[in-house]
């Protein structure tokens, strides 16, 4: 499957280590390879002789005292880094593995689209077996279609789906899409005219609240003193709002009123929708106008007002206790 080729000194010889990993595809590859060596590190001889000259110049007297014995220093290890090929005779170019890209995705495409005919198919089938069963059902659609509409529909679902078990049993998915929508073309109407005839009800009366609720707010803030900030042109605008509302809802009543329910609308939900939207826009943001904040009157401390006070004031002198002299002339006597 893969050889190794590790590029190591022949003149040694140590030991090679290597880190073999398993990739993301399940294959062994080598990620490093390193040559480990062994370095013994020489210490010189410790002497334990002691030599004493003799006072008379004899021979030197020699005492050896032995030593104990030194613990085995660990060896020093040297990791070199090694290169390495790998060679797998499997393995393919770049060019054989794009081409096997692309029959994948082909493959992939094919898987798509059987995939999506197979839906557009189930599609096509539902359809026909639940507006078969609705299109005589009084509950559902058969108040909503015409004697004529119904026929026709319930003739063109039977031969759809005579196709559909014989010759289009292997169609593509464009022609099981185009069948479909053929089959919508009469079946929608039916469908708009159901949701219509249920939902226009409740949009009516939805649209009605909101005129009643915005008329009686006009009415009963005429005289109200947190409204008095709601100018006349405001409060017109308000009214002539609501009344154009009022006018259209019934004026739409009594169309619809006259029409069966097999026959388009004469008016729609959207459109009632629309209306009850159009009175909101107007009439709310004016109903709830902030009531503008009174303005602040700067008013003038008391005591500023005693101090300006005092200045403008003459000082009072103080009074002297003795009477005043009586200037005015002695009555003289008869």
């Amino acid at each position: 499957i893969a050889s190794f080729n590790i590029n190591a000194p022949a003149d040694t010889d140590c030991k090679i280590r290597v880190n073999v990993k398993q990739d993301i595809h399940g294959s062994l590859t080598l990620s490093s390879a390193q040559m480990v060596e062994e370095i013994v590190e020489e210490e010189p001889a410790e002497e334990g002789v002691e030599a004493k000259a003799g006072e008379d110049g004899g021979e030197a007297k020699v005492d050896s005292k032995p030593e104990a014995a030194a613990a085995p220093k660990k060896p020093k290890l040297k990791k070199t880094n090694l290169e390495f090929t790998v060679v797998r005779p499997l393995d393919w170019t770049e060019a054989e593995l794009q081409k096997e890209i692309e029959v994948e995705v082909d493959m992939s495409n094919t898987d798509r689209v059987v995939r999506e005919t197979a839906d557009a198919r189930n599609e096509l089938e539902s359809y026909i077996y639940d507006m078969r069963d609705k299109i005589i059902s009084e509950s559902q659609l058969a108040s909503y279609c015409t004697d004529a509409e119904k026929s026709a529909f319930s003739t063109l679902l039977e031969s759809m789906e005579n196709w559909l078990y014989e010759e289009g049993f292997d169609a593509s998915k464009s022609v099981y899409a185009k069948k479909l929508d053929e089959l919508k073309k009469l079946g929608t109407p039916i469908e708009t005219r159901q949701y219509e005839g249920r939902t226009r009800p409740n949009a009516m009366s939805m649209l009605q609240k909101t005129i009643e609720k915005y008329t009686s707010w006009l009415n009963t803030s005429a005289g109200d003193e947190n409204f008095a900030h709601i100018t006349d042109e405001e409060r017109a605008k308000c009214s002539d709002t609501l009344d154009k509302a009022s006018a259209w809802m019934y004026d739409m009543l009594d169309k619809q009123g006259g029409l069966a329910a097999n026959v388009d609308p004469a008016v729609t939900v959207e459109q009632i929708y629309g209306k009850n939207k159009e009175a909101n826009d107007v009439v709310s943001p004016i109903m709830h106008k902030p009531k503008p904040k009174p303005k602040k009157v700067e008013e003038k401390k008391q005591d500023d007002a005693a101090e300006e006070q005092k200045k403008e004031e003459p000082k009072k002198e103080e009074g002297d206790d003795s009477e005043p002299m009586d200037t005015s002339e002695p009555m003289e006597s008869s």
